[in-house]
């Protein structure tokens, strides 16, 4: 899962570098608004899925915990 947490974090960065252009809106208004769509649907990707990790991690330890030695 980090590593998926990743690419999604690279693509946001992407994105974002691609909505930085000024001119993008004007020169083609469908790639600008995909983009837009996409890097929300990216955003919420990261946060669901770094916190189902945080769930996992939780519990990993749990059981690292609860074992005798």
């Amino acid at each position: 899962m980090p590593g998926e947490i990743a690419a999604l974090e690279a693509e946001i960065v992407t994105l974002d570098e691609t909505l930085a252009d000024a001119g993008l809106f004007a020169r083609d208004a469908d790639a600008f608004n995909k983009a837009a769509v996409r890097l929300d649907g990216a955003k919420a990707e990261v946060a669901t899925k770094e916190e189902r990790w945080l769930e996992l991690e939780e519990k990993r330890e749990a059981i690292g915990q609860s074992r005798p030695d």
